[in-house]
């Protein structure tokens, strides 16, 4: 659920190595940011056409630039296997990167890689064989060592996942895309502190904005202040030397540091130069604080942006109350991230609204064995265990969450008390422990939460048959029309037969990042820069009076 998902933040994505070589992350700022190409299939066409002439690796590298074009890659594909196979010239990088587009190739015609947990096989077991083997050939092999590190961390084998990240670092002690890796996994660790001190203490961060942008992040996740905010606004300065694809994150990072010091008028500045050309982790970033901001996210690169970001397109979803779009861009980002439970616990909850517990304990469980102590994971399997009728194993499942963090866990165990005392139908337990739960949830300003817990009240007293089940769904009525969130719409949206209130619907006028201006005057169109006020029309026709 949405509501019990942690805060997010710009912290570095954990990508397969293949699709990370694909970015401008994997760039040095120091060279020329290549100007964006159109993705037009008939510069693919003369791409390919050149390299078969040649067999040049140079060519080849063009043709595989194409594929940060969705509508492109099937096509990059297949010329990278045909290069692969032919014998051609292939550099190492551009081995790698077709290597990783064969998880690609799995991805589209399963649902992702790793994406469907299942009780008869284990996914992750031919790409870490495959990955041993190479490593076995290549002990030396930083990429490999990286994407083995994370499947190893996606079947709860983090020592081992340490150990490779170690050896990945004693190689390439000042790789961006190392660094910010290891520093991931530090925080999938819960070791926000060193996580953040490997960055702080490093070398290159002072003139990297792809290491200053995860510093600034991940100080906040240690909850200390961090080292490079200040350099990094007079950096942003610095954009049009570098380009805006290198200060994405950046910009990102500091936006959210304005936001949260209550300066929203240089937080949406910086969000605005963020924006000029966003990657997968900023545009994910754009729409979980789209309220926040209140900025129309509908210029050219970011609608590009979204189109690339699984991440994005899911959370897009849960704000939009599409469910299935949901859970299957879900899918997709959890075969990048097969590690990571955000899009787990999202997938998970879809098959808990659906009803679908056993395909929702499955989920749980395979986000459990990555991360064993996640809250959100444990809060929906105590509940799936329950729905089921598994009651020792849903009543195990809370006293863990209890002993892990009684005061956060209490309401919510709580509520899952409730529903096994209506299936009891002990309806006036399950009274009492709901509206205790309502109550805590309220106390603690969390009333959202409070009234989709009041929303889950009325939708199992009605399937356990409560006594007064009418009484029970006016005052969840009430409760989620005065605090409705994207929570309760899913779950509305789903049980469709259940009509305690309308979907909300949010109506609220957003800033623009720019505006055309007509002057009929020269007749010429020009881009005024800059954020606008809320309302503001796309098109601004000048009246010059003559």
């Amino acid at each position: 659920m949405n509501l019990i998902l942690p805060q997010r933040r710009l912290i570095p994505r954990w990508r397969p190595v293949a699709a990370t070589l694909a970015t401008t992350e994997a760039l040095s700022t120091s060279s020329r940011v290549p100007e964006e190409f159109s993705g037009s299939p008939d510069e693919l066409d003369k791409a390919i056409l050149l390299w078969r002439e040649t067999k040049a690796p140079g060519m080849l590298g063009e043709v595989l630039s194409f594929s940060v074009h969705q509508n492109l890659l099937q096509k990059v594909i297949e010329i990278g296997h045909e290069a692969t196979q032919s014998g051609a010239p292939v550099t190492f990088v551009q081995s790698m990167l077709i290597l990783g587009f064969r998880d690609i190739e799995n991805a589209n015609t399963q649902l992702g890689a790793y994406a469907v947990p299942s009780d008869e096989s284990n996914p992750f077991q031919a790409p870490i064989r495959r990955l041993r083997a190479l490593l076995r050939s290549a002990p030396d092999n930083v990429l490999a060592l990286l994407d083995f590190a994370q499947l190893q961390v996606a079947v709860g084998k983090t020592k081992t996942a340490e150990r490779a990240l170690r050896t990945a670092l004693n190689l390439a002690p000042n790789n961006r895309v190392v660094l910010r890796t290891v520093a991931r996994f530090f925080m999938h660790c819960r070791e926000n502190n060193q996580a953040h001190r490997l960055l702080q203490q490093h070398a290159r961060t002072s003139s990297d904005p792809w290491l200053m942008a995860s510093e600034i992040a991940l100080a906040s996740a240690a909850g200390v202040s961090p080292s490079f905010l200040s350099k990094g606004k007079r950096l942003l300065l610095e954009l049009p030397k570098y380009g805006p694809a290198h200060f994405t994150e950046l910009a990102g990072a500091i936006a959210i540091e304005e936001m949260n010091s209550g300066s929203m008028k240089r937080a949406r500045e910086a969000q605005r130069k963020a924006l000029l050309a966003p990657n997968d982790n900023v545009i994910a970033q754009a729409i979980n604080y789209e309220q926040e901001f209140g900025i129309h996210l509908k210029s050219l690169p970011v609608i590009r942006a979204l189109k690339a970001s699984h991440e994005a397109l899911a959370l897009q979803a849960l704000s939009n109350y599409r469910p299935d779009d949901m859970s299957l861009h879900s899918q997709s980002w959890h075969a990048e991230e097969p590690f990571s439970s955000r899009p787990i616990q999202l997938v998970a909850t879809t098959y808990i609204f659906k009803g679908e517990f056993k395909k929702a304990e499955r989920w749980n469980s395979a986000g459990l064995v990555a991360d064993p102590e996640d809250f959100g994971l444990l809060v929906g399997m105590a509940y799936t265990k329950a729905q089921l009728g598994l009651i020792n194993e849903a009543e195990s499942v809370m006293r863990k969450l209890r002993h892990q963090d009684f005061k956060r866990a209490d309401p919510y165990c709580m509520a899952t008390e409730g529903l096994i005392a209506y299936q009891q139908e002990r309806f006036d337990d399950g009274d009492s422990l709901y509206d205790k739960a309502v109550t805590i949830f309220n106390q603690r300003k969390h009333e959202k939460t409070g009234a989709f817990c009041r929303l889950n009240q009325t939708l199992v007293a009605m399937d356990y048959e409560h006594p007064r089940s009418e009484e029970i769904m006016k005052v969840a009525k009430l409760a989620v029309e005065t605090y409705p969130s994207p929570d309760s719409a899913m779950l509305l949206q789903i049980r469709s037969s259940i009509k305690v209130t309308d979907v909300p619907v949010e109506a609220k006028e957003k800033r623009r990042l720019s505006q055309w201006v007509y002057d009929p005057a020269t007749n010429s169109l020009f881009a005024k820069v800059g954020v606008t006020s809320v309302g503001a029309q796309p098109l601004i026709i000048l009246d010059r009076k003559s």
